[in-house]
């Protein structure tokens, strides 16, 4: 097997911690944390009154007891802030960890697993496994790309994951993986912009339906139980770069943005990107385009998951 590991320093890792770390976590996200299994780990998102997604988040139970939400960087001290908003009376903390939680992201290619790594299989994505002080978090895969997430959670973590960055290469093509499994990861530029849905989120496990209330979720629950999701995202390519937040247009409708660049990376000689648009203009004659009317063009091509109709 082909296995690279690659230090993510974009990466910001939150814990919530204390005998009610549960119960804020559960009035806030988009996902139910109550009763999950200590080996699970799950998506999230916290949402506005107005149902957008301020930040989403992989959470699962740290070693140290409550637990811990990795998220992109540039948006952790904005939600350390809000979520100490709503602890009020409750008995627990929200802390920036990524000190003390650093974060590598391993992507395995074929065969068995490499020799210098402490598991001789994976789990299913969307759960966990530790060893070593390290976890590791399975998530989702890239076609043809297997995607876990780990985080050193004490010394011994740390000492481990330095051997293993002298035993296995380093890649460039973490974010390129990400893009190819059709996961968003929201940064400071798109915070705030898209319904759950619109990011495919709830194709990813990211929201829990039958839990209860959290900011945005009458918002969220009627766009789904009233089919009207009009706007997805999708997988698109293009020879010239693209960004986070980046605008794109589309010839049947020149005035006016029909979406917006989600995450996006560099692969070989062009870019690729995950992107919210708005569905019903590509079935019209035209072009996608980047950042105007008239601007690059962009071609929409497959997700590893489908898409409701």
């Amino acid at each position: 097997m082909t296995a690279t590991l690659t230090p993510l320093p974009g990466l910001a890792v939150l814990r919530a911690t204390g005998d009610q770390a549960t119960d804020l976590l559960q009035a806030q996200l988009t996902q139910g944390l109550a009763g999950l299994p200590a080996d699970a780990a799950r998506p999230a998102a916290l949402c506005s009154p107005q149902g957008r997604m301020l930040a989403d988040f992989t959470v699962w139970p740290d070693a140290a007891g409550g637990w811990a939400l990795a998220l992109d960087a540039t948006l952790a001290d904005a939600m350390v802030r809000r979520l100490r908003m709503f602890i009020l009376r409750l008995k627990c903390s929200v802390a920036d960890a990524s000190a003390e939680r650093p974060c590598w992201g391993l992507l395995l290619r074929g065969g068995a697993l490499p020799a210098a790594l402490p598991w001789r299989s994976l789990p299913p994505p969307w759960t966990l496994q530790r060893a070593d002080g390290l976890c590791a978090i399975r998530l989702p895969d890239a076609p043809g790309v297997q995607r876990v997430l780990l985080v050193a959670e004490d010394d011994a973590g740390r000492a481990a994951a330095a051997a293993l960055q002298h035993a296995l290469p380093a890649a460039d093509d973490w974010e390129l993986q990400a893009v190819r499994a059709g996961v968003p990861r929201l940064v400071d530029a798109t915070s705030g912009q898209f319904v759950p849905q619109m990011v495919n989120f709830e194709l990813l496990g990211g929201i829990d339906f039958k839990k209860g209330c959290y900011p945005g979720q009458e918002v969220v629950a009627r766009t789904e139980y009233r089919g009207s999701v009009k706007r997805r995202a999708r997988r698109v390519v293009g020879a010239v770069p693209m960004h986070a937040g980046d605008a794109l247009y589309h010839d049947a409708d020149p005035a006016q943005p029909c979406g917006m660049v989600i995450n996006a990376a560099a692969a070989g000689d062009g870019w690729e990107a995950l992107a919210e648009i708005k569905s019903a203009l590509l079935d019209q004659p035209g072009t996608l385009r980047l950042r105007e009317a008239g601007g690059a063009a962009l071609r929409v091509t497959d997700l590893p998951y489908a898409l409701p109709d």
